[in-house]
């Protein structure tokens, strides 16, 4: 069995991936009125028992916490021990911050280990992405989410950023030479899928899959937040963001400057390693070129994105 076949890999991409993103940086992905407002449309006044799936360090459930009732008894869930490990770490202080009961578990999104119509709202961050069966693991959240309660599937669209510039100067580009790149990054995308590792792009399929489970008055709406990098570096949100890109350009450990994997997915994608070369190459003097400008304050970005939150109310 080849090195990029076997199920240990799969694993080891997995989790390398996974440590890479959950950072600091992700406290920084929401504005707080967004969330509030957010809060409103969907009850979370009403919410006694919540559910987020595929928690990794509790993030999410901590800053929806404040949010929800003092005594609303939040559970996480997630298939690495090390994330839960630190989730429980975090829990005790933020109970105190926030009064909420906190419990975390390992499991998987699969076979979601609560109990039958358990939650009065279940929820998920930039999950289905990663999985090879979205639509089985949104039909375990409707499985443990009550008759009338919400289920909230928050994903991205990632392709979105193969078409987006950091600055006026690339405004200049050349087709064919754009073409080529995106050719990459869309040959990347099918060979995950392939792989059985998710879809990167899954948001804008998510009101047909909550469609095709049942659930019932579908909302959607995209987040408001860009996650910007514009000089100078003068707040702990722009150093923490400039942080994480540095480390990942400095180590290859994500953002998209893994070779191994990203020709792992081009091949299965049906992609020839000699074409990805050449794109490695452009991707290599275009890393060398961002490290200096983070070093120096000089990178600019708008940093927009497309995250989906979708919402559906489960009928049983």
């Amino acid at each position: 069995m080849g090195k990029y076949n076997s199920a240990a890999h799969q694993k080891s991409i997995e989790k390398q991936h996974s440590e890479s993103v959950l950072t600091e940086e992700r406290e920084y992905w929401w504005n707080e009125d967004y969330l509030e407002l957010l809060s409103k449309r969907l009850s979370f006044d009403r919410c006694r028992k919540v559910a987020d799936i595929g928690c990794g360090i509790g993030t999410m459930s901590f800053t929806l916490s404040k949010f929800f009732p003092e005594t609303t008894v939040i559970k996480g869930m997630d298939f690495e021990k090390g994330h839960i490990k630190k989730a429980r770490q975090k829990s005790k202080k933020k109970s105190r911050e926030h009064g909420n009961e906190f419990h975390f578990v390992e499991g998987d999104a699969m076979d979601i280990p609560f109990e039958t119509d358990e939650m009065d709202l279940t929820f998920c961050q930039t999950l289905l992405i990663h999985v090879d069966q979205p639509k089985h693991v949104i039909e375990e959240m409707k499985r443990i989410t009550r008759d009338d309660g919400w289920i909230v599937a928050i994903e991205p669209n990632n392709l979105v950023h193969s078409l987006m510039f950091d600055n006026y100067a690339q405004t200049h580009f050349d087709i064919d030479d754009m073409l080529k790149i995106i050719e990459v990054r869309l040959r990347c995308e099918k060979g995950k899928r392939k792989l059985g590792l998710g879809f990167n792009s899954l948001g804008d399929a998510l009101p047909d899959l909550f469609t095709q489970l049942g659930l019932e008055d579908i909302q959607v709406w995209i987040s408001d937040k860009a996650l910007s990098c514009i000089p100078p570096y003068d707040t702990r949100e722009k150093r923490v963001r400039v942080a994480q890109l540095i480390d990942w350009l400095e180590t290859g450990g994500g953002g998209g400057f893994n070779y191994d994997r990203d020709l792992w997915y081009f091949k299965a994608g049906g992609g020839k390693k000699a074409d990805f070369d050449i794109y490695w190459n452009y991707v290599m003097m275009y890393k060398e070129k961002l490290l200096k400008q983070l070093i120096e304050q000089k990178y600019i970005s708008a940093g927009g994105s497309l995250m989906y939150v979708v919402a559906g109310r489960v009928v049983k």
